[in-house]
């Protein structure tokens, strides 16, 4: 049986890993926030290994406030890069594989098509930046380290989900005042929904033979905007909320947000023997998914 371990299970994307693990066979999840495992400590990291002696390592911790990391680039950067790197020596180090989520701020959003795993990251910001540096940290660890374990960096965008505090839930929540919303229309982008994505780091780390070590760009068919996406959720609710498109410079923000940052999820598609899920299509089941629970 492998024993997978989940940091940062107390986050959105881990709290459906951990969800989703309690519906496979074969395998057994660990889940731990950071109480329970720091990744910025080595030494918390070297007692939850000892202890647990796990098989494979999720990390699913990271610091997410684009924002308000432009005031907090210190604890940015002990997560997302410290801890990134940290967790990666650690596994490579002892034959663990390690899956480790990255995001779409490593680029700088000038592209006028979909983004490739090769091509040239530029962050605009201190969110982005700490990010970056964590792939590469990963990277490095498992270079420098004759290892028989694997790493994946997977970049995702926009990941949303029918729980927890998120672009779908702020604007179901805002929905009820009924008022009409402001939405920016000039952001591309991929909405994606924690659910399947958790199902395919599961698939990988269950599987590690089905795909080879690097960078993946995970995400749904077809880029969209925020407006558009406010509109498809307001549509599958039967909501009638007006909502206004508007620019980006009128809705500003501390950080700066990548203008077009769609990865192409169509290399990790094929490479997996699927097709990329239209992000409408995934949106309305995550909706049915919210209302059934309810």
């Amino acid at each position: 049986m492998r024993r997978i371990i989940i940091t940062g299970a107390q986050g959105q994307l881990g709290k459906r890993l951990v969800a989703q693990w309690g519906q496979r066979m074969g395998m057994e999840v660990i889940g731990l926030d950071r109480q329970a495992l720091d990744i910025s400590s080595k030494k918390s990291i070297a007692e939850a290994f000892n202890h647990w002696n796990p098989d494979g390592v999720i990390n699913a911790a990271a610091y997410t406030a684009v924002d308000l990391a432009e005031d907090e680039p210190e604890l940015a950067f002990a997560v997302n890069a410290t801890g990134a790197e940290n967790l990666a020596e650690a596994c490579a180090r002892s034959g663990i594989d390690f899956i480790h989520v990255s995001t779409d701020y490593v680029f700088d959003g000038q592209a006028t098509q979909p983004y490739q795993t090769d091509e040239q990251t530029n962050p605009l910001g201190v969110y982005g930046t700490s990010k970056l540096a964590g792939e590469k940290a990963v990277e490095a660890a498992f270079q420098n380290e004759k290892t028989q374990s694997k790493f994946w960096i997977f970049r995702v965008a926009w990941l949303y989900d029918a729980v927890g505090k998120n672009f779908l839930t702020t604007m179901l929540r805002l929905a009820q005042k009924g008022q009409p919303l402001r939405v920016v229309d000039d952001q591309w982008g991929s909405p994606t929904a924690a659910g399947p994505l958790a199902t395919m780091l599961i698939d990988c780390i269950e599987n590690p033979e089905r795909l080879a070590a690097g960078i993946w760009h995970y995400g749904t068919a077809g880029p969209t905007h925020w407006c558009a996406f406010a509109q498809a959720i307001f549509e599958f609710r039967n909501l009638d909320i007006v909502v206004h498109p508007c620019s980006s410079s009128e809705y500003p923000t501390k950080a700066t947000r990548p203008s077009y940052s769609y990865l192409d999820p169509n290399p990790l598609m094929q490479a997996l023997g699927r097709n990329a899920i239209p992000w409408k299509e995934e949106l309305k089941q995550c909706l049915l998914e919210q209302a059934e629970t309810n």
